[in-house]
């Protein structure tokens, strides 16, 4: 559009034409696009230039082939023709004992045309005229009028119609349950056209009015609403059904309203809703976890469970049989017939497949997460794959989360490496079977006895240093950490087998060189009658004789011998484990330990980069949250000034991503109070905010759910639990934690989340209880004179 429709820009969401092009195709996302006119593409940034693009992007002369001797055919998609041979085949060439009417439509006058053009459906008069021949000789149609009447047979289901026929016996997948909706709308105003094309398609359910057919209508809008007036099955509240009323933005409210009369009726309290506003599905929501959103709904024509073993080391490949509709002709055209959309699911403690996936819709993100074969791409439904051959096998390249993470970036000039430090919190989580293992090491007194037996340097004040070799601890002493903690709700998993199975400990034996007299471990394995001193290399005798001369100890192995907490990973695995569980058991985590981002020269840390999704089994509505961490151990005073730059420029660096900073210890210093609330006052203030989420080893070392650890820590805690309740989204959990861990008041964070807005409705709420306060007074004072 070069201008929004006046109905449009009277609206409360104001938007630029272009942005609002861009948002209607990010939320409906299609498989393949066709522009009108040359520089629709170029105008929306989209790049047809590729050969992978050139699979979903057309120009009007592409969709239709046209050979010498044959018939004009589509170039893409499937020809309804072979929809109506095979119904023809399977179901109308054999005499039915009572003969259903199809219609198919004359035409009338442009509104009423219009109107059963985008409900009910018209053939093209110029190009592919056979369609409309084919369609009225299979089914034996009846010719019928675009008018109220026509419209009353088909809505009360007497008739047949063009577009029942098209989805007859395919699944139409709503996104979200809706109630049964009805959509007055005038035809001969374009913008309420698209409107009502765009409502239904997020609104399955939606029934078609012609505004010009009010008083045709009223009758049966009234039936229709008593008759969906009922209990909603399963509830044992009383919750009741009821019908929503849209009236399209280009009509009056109060006149329709007027018109219908339904009081008339005398229809049950509360059975129906009026709307005079559109849901602004162009608009992203992807920031709010919040907002019920409209989802737009899939047609499906076949679905299949199947559980197949991928194949390949470096790249990770499937090979899975292709789904066709079994309406499939065979014609052969240069483009996708149709698609197959893969939704990936991987029941492992570690997958090793990004399941938590940016769509690459109309993103412009080449080579993300992987072309193939440039036969696939990333949706919000799965990996959608183009197909031409029924009978045919299909190939779908499967991406690590480091390699989709890295790609994704690349895509926006933005390298990433993996750090040191990313390669021992990766090597925990995996030692420890994902990061559902982490509850083996999820208590302070662990990860510091494990710290304690970690390798470690000791430096002295005059310059001079020592090595220290593996450091070992008794079995007594870990039955000391563990004893108290078998006690609690998740205490049983706690064990030293746990410990030794998760890579984390091996037990043998300590002794004593009797050259050097210098203490030494040996493993099980290692236990021979004549052993050699690690510190002098010479041999001696094992003590048979003494058996207290050997001690049974363990000794850390692996990631868990690196010192200083593991370089921090203990508390990369833990708030990685806090992320993907606390808040909703349905949503996947895609994530990445440890990576270097460089741009302009410039290069920054990140000990964590990782995507969430909220969505479980349904096509998601928004794309996944972007998380973005900085770790630390137990210091005092950790988060510094530097800290606080690192976390702003990854900010600036990927616009909306949540800043996590995350802490063994249960209480901040006042310094790191201090910068640390400025970084959430600033995060809040950005055009597309950036809310810092702060972690403490009382979320960390929780046993859950969040709710409870706070109510049990009581104080500061057990007020944010008693002010939020349930924590089930990232925005809310941002808020509570900045009250909770920086000790913000809950008006001054709501003050920064909201901004102008929360002032706005504060002062509308404080006037809205004055005028209230002033009519009770009133009403007082008459009752008393009375």
């Amino acid at each position: 559009m070069r201008q929004l429709p006046s109905q449009w820009r009277q609206d409360h969401f104001q938007i630029k034409p272009l942005d609002m092009s861009k948002g209607y195709l990010r939320f409906f996302e299609p498989d393949v696009l066709i522009q009108t006119r040359p520089d629709q593409f170029e105008r929306l940034g989209l790049d047809d230039g590729q050969s992978f693009e050139k699979r979903r992007y057309y120009s009007l002369d592409r969709v239709i082939r046209r050979e010498a001797g044959m018939e004009a055919d589509l170039d893409v998609g499937l020809n309804m023709c072979c929809r109506y041979q095979h119904l023809f085949k399977t179901e109308f060439q054999f005499k039915k004992r009572k003969k259903p009417r199809i219609l198919s439509f004359r035409e009338g006058s442009k509104a009423d045309t219009a109107f059963f053009e985008a409900a009910f459906g018209y053939f093209p008069k110029e190009e592919l005229p056979y369609f409309s021949e084919l369609y009225c000789r299979s089914l034996e149609t009846e010719e019928a009028a675009p008018s109220a009447q026509t419209w009353l047979e088909i809505v009360e289901r007497r008739a047949g119609y063009p577009l029942y026929y098209t989805c007859r016996d395919m699944e139409v997948q709503s996104g979200h349950r809706s109630n049964p909706a009805i959509f007055i709308f005038d035809p001969s105003k374009p913008s309420d056209v698209i409107d009502f094309w765009n409502f239904r398609i997020f609104t399955p359910t939606a029934l078609p009015v012609n505004s010009r057919w009010l008083a045709q209508s009223r009758e049966f809008i009234g039936r229709f609403i008593r008759q969906n007036y009922r209990p909603l099955p399963g509830n044992r509240n009383g919750v009741m059904i009821n019908a929503s009323i849209h009236i399209a933005r280009s009509l009056d409210l109060k006149s329709v309203i007027d018109e219908l009369n339904l009081t008339e009726f005398e229809l049950p309290k509360n059975s129906c809703t009026f709307q005079d506003w559109y849901q602004p599905v162009w608009q992203a929501w992807d920031d709010d976890d919040r907002v019920l959103r409209p989802t737009a709904s899939i047609l499906s024509a076949l679905e299949r469970d199947i559980q197949i073993t991928p194949t390949g080391e470096g790249r990770i490949m499937l090979r899975f049989p292709t789904l066709a509709p079994e309406f499939d002709g065979g014609a052969i055209g240069a483009g996708p017939k149709w698609v197959n959309t893969v939704a990936v699911k991987q029941y492992s403690a570690k997958p090793d497949i990004a399941l938590v996936l940016p769509s690459a819709g109309f993103e412009g993100k080449r080579r993300y997460p992987s072309v193939g074969l440039g036969k696939q791409f990333v949706s919000r439904e799965g990996f959608v794959t183009f197909q031409q051959f029924a009978h045919d096998e299909a190939y779908l390249e499967l991406p690590s989360p480091a390699q989709a993470i890295t790609s994704w970036l690349a895509a926006d000039g933005i390298e990433a490496k993996p750090s040191d430090a990313g390669r021992v919190a990766e090597q925990i989580i995996e030692s420890v079977g994902g990061l559902g293992g982490t509850h083996a090491f999820r208590d302070k007194r662990i990860v510091e006895l494990l710290d304690k037996m970690a390798r470690n340097r000791r430096e002295y004040s005059d310059g001079s240093s020592d090595e220290f070799g593996d450091r070992t601890a008794t079995v007594q002493e870990w039955l000391k950490v563990l004893g108290p903690l078998q006690k609690r709700t998740w205490g049983r998993w706690r064990t030293l087998d746990t410990l030794v199975e998760r890579g984390m400990l091996r037990l043998g034996l300590s002794l004593n060189c009797t050259h050097c007299t210098q203490a030494n471990w040996y493993s099980i394995d290692e236990v021979e009658s004549h052993i050699r001193c690690s510190r002098c290399l010479k041999q001696f005798l094992f003590p048979q004789g003494n058996s207290k001369a050997a001690n049974w100890a363990y000794r850390v192995i692996g990631p868990f011998a690196t010192p200083h907490f593991a370089r921090g990973a203990y508390t990369v695995a833990l708030a990685l484990r806090f992320l993907d569980d606390e808040l909703g058991s349905f949503g996947n985590l895609t994530f990445s330990t440890g990576i270097e981002l460089s741009k302009d020269g410039v290069t920054k840390e990140a000990d964590f980069y990782a995507w969430r999704s909220a969505d479980g089994f349904s096509r998601a509505s928004r794309s996944p949250l972007t998380l973005i961490g900085e770790c630390k151990s137990l210091g005092s005073d950790s988060f510094k000034d530097a800290d606080i730059n690192n976390l702003k420029h990854l900010a600036e660096l990927i616009p909306g991503a949540y800043l996590i900073t995350a802490s063994m210890k249960d209480r901040l210093s006042t310094d790191e109070l201090s910068r640390l609330r400025e970084l959430a006052a600033w995060g809040w203030s950005l055009p597309r905010p950036s809310p810092l989420i702060v972690l403490t080893g009382l979320e960390l070392f929780g046993d859950g759910p969040l709710s409870h650890d706070w109510k049990e820590a009581g104080g500061r805690a057990k007020e944010a639990f008693l002010r939020h309740q349930h924590i089930f989204d990232f925005p809310t959990l941002a808020a509570a934690t900045q009250e909770l861990h920086l000790e913000m008041e809950p008006e001054v964070v709501a003050d920064l989340q909201y901004g102008p807005r929360r002032r706005v409705w504060t002062s509308a709420n404080q006037q809205s209880r004055s005028k209230s306060s002033q009519g009770r007074a009133k009403r007082k004072t008459q009752a008393a004179n009375s």
